[in-house]
């Protein structure tokens, strides 16, 4: 009995109100995205920025509810925003991928840790991933609860509720079996116009009854199922026991030899390398410019991360010599990320940006802002948490980059640098952009900005040296698909294009 009464006290006003939310958002999802993936991520406009702030929103709502949210929060919460109101704004197709992947793990590890107790003391560690990976799994627990919850208003617990519940389904059930098959037939064939509105009534239940309809019936109520589980699984009180610092100090001694040895070996190369490294022009053979700018590029970047693994591992954790060493090391790795950004930037003026050498550029900077801040640290006495101020500083950067208009500066960009002598820039290399660029490449395209010989093309071997590439097929491939999406799938460049060209 006590039981009961515990399962009916869960159901109350707010699981009401979050059930009702779940429901609505899978509804929506299975109107306004099915199919979703045979139309392309082009699909994804206004409909996810809906969806998304919606999801969010719930839990945002949730957090407040359970009284977890301060305003330091809203370092996460709004580059969250930011990278969702792209899909209201571009269709630029390589931002949504990587946000695809970037945007469900940001909001789990960043709204957990808003549910943590006693957040602004945690660690960012391996245990505190952990947890979180713990949390993840524990919607598979709460999917059980989930379902009984959505079934509570259809069947109750209450015997004397149940009765009554099943004998009026099967009351109804027998009657429309009665009415369908004696009774509206003898009435229909009695009166013509009665059967021509029942007919109607027979061809809307034969559309209700559809395959389709009853696909996305039992989609939607597996989605809901599952965001409410995920609403009760994170609901509940986040906490644990952090474990000690079990790796202690660094031998001072073997950490210093080590640092001392790499500052030494970093400078040397800077040295030897510092004719290449500057350079003004870049050799004409592109796999000779390739070896030299985009391989050692990578090179020196991974060389940068590791640098920036030996800080983490090594910071406050040796006395004041090795330190001071630590420093050194520092700035030496800083060096070589700017050697290796120069050769990015170098490779970008030659050869034109696309979206890889945007983001890899847009990396360096990344990693230069972490690295000068590292520095910073050093000269702090209090330790800092490394990890969280790097999760943060990707989030927000990515969060900007996101809402930027990210291909109409590549396209200017290529564009301007194509004019110099040197240039070695293909501009029929752009047709990779989205109809985000489709009024700038008329533009473009009226003033003559784009003609360039195709004599050079390899797919165009046989054609005129003197013939010009030909923007024809792109424009009509990027206007079609503009033309085909549906009012949700539009965002602010489609509509833009579409209605004040």
């Amino acid at each position: 009995m006590e039981e009961k009464v515990q399962q009916h006290a869960t159901f109350n006003k707010d699981i009401v109100l979050k059930l009702i939310f779940s429901t609505l958002l899978s509804v929506f999802w299975v109107v306004f995205f099915w199919n979703v993936w045979d139309r392309e991520i082009y699909a994804l406009g206004f409909n996810a920025f809906v969806f998304l702030m919606g999801f969010i929103g719930l839990f945002i709502w949730m957090l407040v509810s359970k009284k977890k949210y301060n305003h330091k929060d809203l370092l996460w919460i709004i580059p969250i925003i930011l990278i969702t109101i792209s899909f209201l704004l571009y269709d630029n197709p390589f931002i949504k991928i990587v946000t695809m992947l970037v945007l469900p793990v940001s909001f789990i590890v960043f709204y957990n840790y808003a549910m943590l107790e006693d957040k602004a003391k945690r660690k960012w560690d391996l245990y505190f991933g952990a947890n979180i990976l713990k949390r993840v799994f524990k919607i598979v627990g709460s999917i059980g609860k989930s379902a009984t919850l959505y079934l509570e208003p259809i069947i109750p617990v209450n015997r004397k509720y149940k009765k009554i519940i099943s004998k009026v389904l099967f009351g109804v059930i027998i009657f429309l079996i009665i009415a369908l098959t004696i009774f509206i037939p003898l009435l229909s064939s009695a009166d013509s116009k009665f059967g021509d509105m029942m007919q109607v009534i027979y061809n809307w239940i034969q559309e209700l009854l559809s395959l389709p309809f009853i696909y996305r019936i039992i989609v939607a109520v597996l989605f809901s199922i599952v965001i409410f589980a995920t609403v009760l699984a994170w609901s509940k009180r986040f906490n644990y026991q952090e474990k000690t610092d079990t790796t202690g100090n660094v031998d001072d001694i073997i950490a210093g030899i080590v640092l001392g040895g790499m500052v030494i070996l970093y400078l040397l190369f800077l040295w030897v390398q510092i004719n290449r490294l500057w350079v003004g022009e870049l050799p004409f053979d592109f796999k000779e410019t390739e070896n030299l700018v985009k391989s050692g590029f990578w090179q020196l970047f991974v060389l940068t991360l590791l640098n920036i693994l030996i800080f983490f591992f090594i910071y406050k954790k040796t006395k004041g010599v090795v330190q001071s060493i630590l420093i050194l090391f520092t700035i030496s790795s800083l060096l070589l990320l700017v050697s290796a950004g120069y050769r990015m930037g170098l490779y970008v003026i030659f050869y034109g940006f696309s979206y890889e050498k945007f983001f890899a550029s847009y990396t360096v900077l990344f990693c230069a802002i972490l690295l000068l801040w590292l520095i910073a640290r050093l000269f702090i006495e209090k330790k800092v948490d490394i990890i969280k101020f790097v999760a943060i500083l990707f989030i927000w950067m990515f969060g900007l980059v996101s809402i930027l208009p990210m291909e109409q500066f590549i396209l200017r960009s290529n564009v301007a640098l194509s004019q110099r002598e040197s240039s070695r820039i293909r501009l029929f290399e752009l047709t990779m952009l989205s109809p985000d660029v489709l009024g700038l490449i008329k533009q473009y395209q009226k003033a003559g900005a784009l003609d360039e010989p195709v004599g050079y093309l390899s797919r165009e071997d046989n054609s005129d040296e003197n013939s010009q590439f030909n923007w024809t097929p792109w424009i009509d491939k990027q206007e079609a698909r503009v033309a085909n999406k549906e009012w949700y799938e539009l965002n602010y460049m489609n509509i833009k294009y579409r209605y004040f060209k």
